[in-house]
């Protein structure tokens, strides 16, 4: 799916969807505000693991490929 889309449409997307977050969250308690980020953080350092690098992004299978 990822292939389909350009780096400056992902971005764009997870701009607006980081904006989105950030309202909901701005309702909210800063403690519960703090919690989530932080979660977020954690999760990206654990998807990282020693190497400090992304995974490898999935290749897409043959089926998977919208016909030509």
């Amino acid at each position: 799916m990822t292939d389909l889309v350009s780096d400056a449409d992902c971005d764009a997307c997870a701009r607006e969807a980081a904006a989105a977050i950030e309202a909901v969250l701005d309702q909210r308690c800063p403690e519960l505000k703090r919690a989530f980020w932080s979660a977020v953080a954690k999760h990206y350092r654990m998807s990282f693991g020693q190497s400090g690098q992304p995974p490898a992004a999935p290749r897409p299978t043959p089926e998977a490929r919208p016909p030509a």
